[in-house]
């Protein structure tokens, strides 16, 4: 259960306007910050976006309906709880005071409703995971420039004697100009002086992305930035071959398909690194993150800002995280921990221009290996084929529809065997109009390499070949906006929102602004929100006072009456009623004042608001 949207926490300091995202440990909510500027135009209270995570550990906790603390189900959960919330709140502490432009800011860690909370800077922005199931493999320039971020940043906190542990696409985020910054440090770990660990835990990890020292309760023990290197490598192979790697612990026999074999557009220099990051040895991987970096070329233009363009989602669900009881090293469990594709198409689109030439092959293809209705047949679904000639996809169940495109990745299951693929014949009217749903009963295996299917009489299982030397350039990047243009937009919306301003229209000035502040945030932007906001309360304050006839003092109260009703109540000095404008009549009493209801009887208050006395026949 979360808490409600509006949610007040610390006495009123920070509201929860909606949940944004929800793991094994945590819920976190997008809310605001109401703080005070100081200024020309003097102290201004203003509204700081950001984010809150709440520790919730959903397996062994639940929520009190009624007073929203946390509540554990057992006495054995109560252990595990507080020793992951003692963790949770002195590592958070420790992060408060380490800044750094690629690490999403901690503001303030504090306990309430039985649980803790930390208070984050917000970024408007996207994970990498959610860009990449937006756009598939991502551009090898465009990894690097995000690993070199995060590398400096990672750098940094190792500095300080820090490991992360967690290192994945989902817990990098890139910000609204094109900036990586790292988060979620909830299972990271701090050291003394002399490299020891000074906090125990259980042990937790992301399956494929974890050093099989993560594995080990000593293998962490002390201080070496091996474990991050390693995840920051598989982080990596995911973005560019879309496949998370298979888990640290299961290689010995499931050995790691190297990077090129996925993906032949990504270089051998890149591949390299990948690969030595990698090694299931520590010793044998790049003994520090600077050394990692040495080896990888990075892009010329490295400060450029690149937008992101793509819109983010309103919730997301968290990567799953596991939680490791013992130290004992797991055991295979079967078909079910194979490692999961998050991406179908494992090479980048051809350029079309490339596209009649691979047409041609195609149908030669189709005219020599097709007797028959077979023919027509195959022209059919040739009409209704993707883009992308070399790449069939047969790993979504038999589905034969055309792909759309942005199309999310689907989720394949990696078969122990993938160089033999099989796949039944269909009948005539499953290719002319079958729905997804229907074609679900036809079984194939999955597709780990892009294949070309040669079409057989129906009698006869088609071949599957490999098709790969037409691929060339690995992945074409989306045109990007110039700096003039993304400085015009500013421009426009700070104009825009001033005319709003000077019309009155505080509500759309203020989105104006809001929108201009994800662009670049100025020293005149942020004055222009202060103003805007304190005119915005003034305005509202100046319609509620017009709503009533004030009549006299009562305490810190004013007594006044209602211009709608006719009726009398009390109001605060924000003109906000604090005893409902109801009453027929009011007359002073010896502990405060009677006000007279419609039934001729009295309720008596004092000078504090606070009713003293209801329903009395006199005063």
């Amino acid at each position: 259960m979360n808490l409600p949207n509006g949610h007040l926490l610390q006495n009123g300091k920070y509201r929860l306007t909606h949940i944004v995202g929800q793991g094994g440990f945590g819920i976190t909510y997008k809310g605001v910050w109401f703080t005070e500027v100081k200024g020309p135009l003097g102290t201004i209270k203003t509204e700081v976006p950001i984010c809150v995570k709440e520790y919730f550990f959903k397996d062994y906790c639940y929520r009190d309906p009624e007073s929203y603390a946390v509540r554990v189900h057992s006495e054995t959960g109560r252990v595990l709880f507080d020793k992951f919330k003692e963790k949770l709140i002195k590592e958070a502490k420790i992060l408060s005071e380490v800044h750094h432009p690629h690490i999403v800011n901690v503001l303030e860690v504090f306990e309430e409703n039985d649980t803790a909370y930390i208070a984050m800077e917000y970024i408007s922005g996207n994970s990498l995971k959610y860009m990449m199931d937006k756009e598939g493999v991502l551009p090898e320039a465009k990894v690097l420039r995000y690993v070199h971020q995060i590398g400096e940043a990672l750098q940094f906190v190792h500095e300080k004697n820090i490991l992360h542990l967690d290192i994945k696409p989902s817990n990098i985020l890139i910000d609204q100009n094109g900036k990586a910054r790292l988060i979620d440090f909830g299972v990271s770990k701090r050291y003394d002086i002399e490299q020891q660990e000074t906090s125990t835990t259980m042990l937790t990890l992301s399956k494929g992305f974890a050093s099989i020292e993560q594995y080990d309760n000593e293998g962490t023990q002390s201080f070496s930035p091996c474990p991050d290197v390693y995840s920051l490598g598989a982080t990596m192979y995911n973005l560019l071959t879309g496949k998370i790697p298979t888990e640290s612990i299961l290689r010995a026999t499931r050995p790691l398909p190297s990077p090129r074999e996925l993906n032949p557009a990504i270089s051998a220099k890149t591949e390299a690194a990948i690969i030595k990051a990698m090694q299931i040895i520590p010793a044998d991987r790049f003994q520090s993150v600077s050394e990692m970096l040495a080896e990888l070329d990075f892009p010329q233009i490295e400060e450029e800002v690149v937008k992101n363009n793509i819109s983010s989602p309103e919730y997301f669900e968290e990567d799953e995280t596991t939680i490791l009881f013992t130290t004992r090293l797991p055991q295979s469990k079967g078909a079910e921990d194979d490692e999961t594709v998050l991406n179908n198409v494992d090479l980048p689109p051809v350029p079309k221009k490339k596209k009649r030439k691979v047409t041609l092959i195609s149908l030669l293809i189709i005219i020599f290996a097709s007797i028959g209705s077979a023919v027509a047949l195959l022209v059919q679904r040739y009409k209704t084929a993707p883009p992308v000639a070399e790449v069939i996809n047969t790993a979504s169940g038999g589905n034969t529809e055309p792909v759309q495109d942005p199309v999310m990745p689907d989720i394949i299951e990696e078969s122990d065997t993938p160089e033999v693929v099989e796949e039944k014949t269909k009948t005539e009217n499953e290719n002319e109009g079958k729905t997804n749903k229907e074609q679900q009963d036809t079984s194939t295996e999955p597709v780990d390499k892009p294949e070309t299917v040669q079409q057989q009489p129906a009698s006869v299982k088609p071949e599957v070949k490999p098709v790969v030397k037409d691929v060339e350039q690995p992945v074409t990047v989306r045109p990007e906006r110039s700096k003039e243009e993304i400085n015009a937009e500013y421009l426009s919306l700070i104009n825009s929102g001033k005319d709003k301003m000077a019309a009155a229209d505080f509500s759309g000035a203020k989105a104006d602004f809001t929108k201009a502040s994800e662009i670049k945030m100025t020293k005149e932007l942020f004055d222009l929100i202060g103003d805007c906001k304190l005119k915005e309360n003034e305005n509202d304050l100046a319609e509620r006072k017009a709503q009533y006839e004030e009549k006299m003092s009562f305490g810190k109260y004013i007594i006044v009456r209602k211009k709608s009703n006719g009726n009398y109540g009390a109001v605060d000095a924000d003109a906000i009623e604090q005893i409902p404008c109801k009453y027929k009549n009011v007359g002073k009493a010896d502990n405060g004042r009677a006000f007279e209801r419609a039934d001729g009887l009295f309720d008596i208050y004092n000078t504090e608001g606070v009713l003293i006395n209801q329903g009395v026949p006199y005063y």
